[in-house]
């Protein structure tokens, strides 16, 4: 299952359904849809003669190929008359923004007609709003194509937040920012279900205020509020599809540790924002490559290597680079007709070879760098260490002490290491979490990054997760870690990490997830005695508060498994989604506005 042929599917019909030359209206949240799934290049192939922002001004367009504002000429200019003849097609989020965005545009029409195509189900009322703002009658047809969310990967998704802090914190410290959250998740799963044409089973973490709403509110939706357009029936005995709405509280050490495969790492020490990585910070960058583009559609290189380990993509760039080197030292042998023949028609994949071969270089100078210059193997090792051992509070104690006193971390590294071990050893190791503290705010730490300590276990500590964050809690699990430790050994040790969602998925696929952890919101789809449950034949995750590239890696390995019928997993289909992809600035970042808040509301 691929979610990017699903998204590709509604905008190569909508695409196709109007004829001719044509103008594609988007949004701020369309645009982030579709270019997750389409290239430039693809998108004028359709003959797309301007794409635009809606909502911005038309003076921002995004792209085009003849002309420039045209829509702001002056009306006896030929662009402004070509404009004319050009129909619109409007992919939006059927908001309330948005019809009104429409409206205006209805009553100073740039382009000859419309065609609205939405992400989601429309109300009633804003398809009456629309129609009568439409009175010069320019709307020729409108759709709902069920694209409601932005595809990562192939089996992971992302339903993004204004305000993506608000779902980790309680409800009454911002009431109308968290109901506003709940709405847009509700949206986006219902839009997955509707273009994945299932009825799902919906579960959830009990212990979860968000989870709890969200898993009610898509309830509602789907059984009473739209109970025709969600009832696609049952599938003979096959167990029935299941949304798992999870809490990122529920672990909290997965975004804070650091990564070391290729997108994740990236992720973690530049930044990858809807496929997109800025570069231009770099001295001495060159201007093509100040912003790369690493899509596993787009690039080949990108998409064979997004899960490999940082030692193997160093090696693999170098016979990216040697390869592009064979093929220079070819393009310099011309010396016929038919060789030049032969260099001009490969022309175009030269450069992009070139092209490619320097963005992978570029990103790999730069994360060699920063892993030199913060020290950040040594501070990995220590992160593994603490996370996976079996734990030995004094022993880790001296050692994250030594790495926070000594030179190379920057200020956020410390922080990190100590919220991991304070996590590590919540209630044994408070002393010597306190004295972490003191230690670093002597060496000039930031008080309010202290702080984020205590905001982390407030909200993410023990009391407040259900998983067995550590394998700590029961002697099986204890043991399972020992084993892994001493007995198998421990092929790279820094990614020695499981994510805590690998044990939960496990539960799920043996039919062991507990009733009392994990409800159905539906009660009546729980059986009243204790029988073995029958394994859904295709599971979506969504987490609260966001996703991260270790899980979406973990899960993709999962679905790999499923389809060479391995291991547990064999036969299930996996799909993860989230609000966010988190990595430990953002999730940091995300505690820190939570911290804002509670003193906000307590005062």
């Amino acid at each position: 299952m691929d979610l990017s042929s699903v998204v590709r599917y509604y905008v190569d019909r909508m695409l196709k359904e109007v004829p001719g030359m044509k103008v594609l209206l988007l949004d701020a949240d369309t645009t982030r849809i579709v270019s997750t799934v389409y290239s430039q290049s693809e998108i004028l192939e359709q003959e797309v003669y301007l794409v635009e922002r809606l909502d911005a001004d038309r003076r921002d367009q995004l792209f085009h190929l003849k002309v420039t504002s045209a829509c702001y000429e002056e009306p006896s200019s030929s662009n402004h008359k070509y404009m004319k003849r050009l129909q619109a097609v409007c992919f939006l989020r059927p908001t309330r923004e948005n019809i009104a965005r429409i409206r205006r545009e209805l009553r100073e029409p740039c382009y000859g007609e419309y065609n609205m195509y939405f992400t989601n189900r429309v109300e009633d009322m804003r398809l009456q709003d629309l129609a009568e703002g439409d009175s010069k009658e320019l709307v020729t047809q409108v759709q709902e194509f069920f694209g409601d969310f932005v595809v990562m990967d192939p089996q992971h998704f992302c339903i993004p937040l204004p305000r993506s802090h608000v779902v980790l914190q309680p409800f009454s410290w911002d009431y109308a920012n968290s109901t506003d959250a709940v709405t847009r998740m509700t949206e986006g799963l219902a839009s997955l279900t509707l273009s994945l044409r299932r009825r799902f089973n919906i579960r959830y973490q009990r212990n979860s205020e968000a989870c709890e709403k969200l898993a009610q509110s898509l309830h509602h939706l789907t059984t009473v509020e739209e109970r025709g357009l969600f009832d696609f029936g049952s599938r003979g005995q096959e167990a029935s599809p299941l949304v798992l709405i999870l809490d990122r509280k529920d672990d909290p050490v997965t975004p804070l540790l650091l990564q070391w495969t290729y997108q994740a790492m990236v992720h973690e020490l530049i930044g990858l924002d809807t496929n997109r990585v800025d570069l231009s910070h770099i001295p001495g960058v060159k201007k093509d490559f100040q912003e790369a583009v690493l899509s596993y559609r787009q690039d080949e290189f990108f998409h064979k290597n997004m899960y490999a380990n940082f030692g193997d993509i160093g090696s693999a760039v170098k016979e990216l680079v040697d390869e592009f080197q064979k093929q220079t030292t070819n393009t310099k042998r011309i010396n016929t007709i038919e060789d030049m023949q032969n260099f001009v028609e490969n022309f175009s994949e030269f450069s992009a070879a070139q092209r490619n071969a320097g963005k992978h270089v570029t990103i790999m100078s730069e994360l060699s760098r920063l892993v030199d210059a913060r020290t950040l193997m040594q501070v990995s090792s220590m992160e593994q260490e603490v996370v996976c051992s079996a734990g030995n509070l004094m022993q880790h104690y001296e050692a994250v002490l030594s790495l926070v006193l000594g030179q190379g971390l920057t200020d956020a590294d410390k922080v990190r290491l100590v919220m991991l071990f304070s996590l590590r050893y919540e209630r044994e190791g408070r002393a010597q979490t306190s004295d972490l503290l003191q230690r670093m705010q002597e060496t000039g730490v930031a008080r309010q990054q202290l702080g984020l300590v205590r905001t982390l276990l407030l909200n993410c500590g023990q009391e407040k997760r259900v998983g067995d964050l550590f394998s700590d809690l029961t002697f099986s699990s204890r043991f399972a870690t020992l084993a892994k430790q001493n007995l198998k050994g421990v092929e790279n040790v820094y990614t020695q990490h499981t994510p805590l969602l690998m044990q939960t998925l496990e539960s799920v696929a043996k039919g062991r997830l507990k009733d009392v952890e994990y409800p159905s919101i539906d009660k009546a789809a729980m059986p009243a005695q204790p029988t073995k449950v029958q394994a859904p034949k295709l599971v979506v995750i969504f987490i609260v508060g966001g996703t991260t590239y270790e899980e979406a890696r973990a899960v993709t390995e999962l679905n790999a498994q499923s389809e060479r019928h391995e291991g547990w997993a064999s036969g299930i289909k996996f799909v993860l989604g989230g609000t966010s992809v988190q990595n430990s600035t953002s999730f940091m970042h995300d505690l820190a506005e939570m911290s804002m808040n509670e003193k906000m509301y307590s005062t």
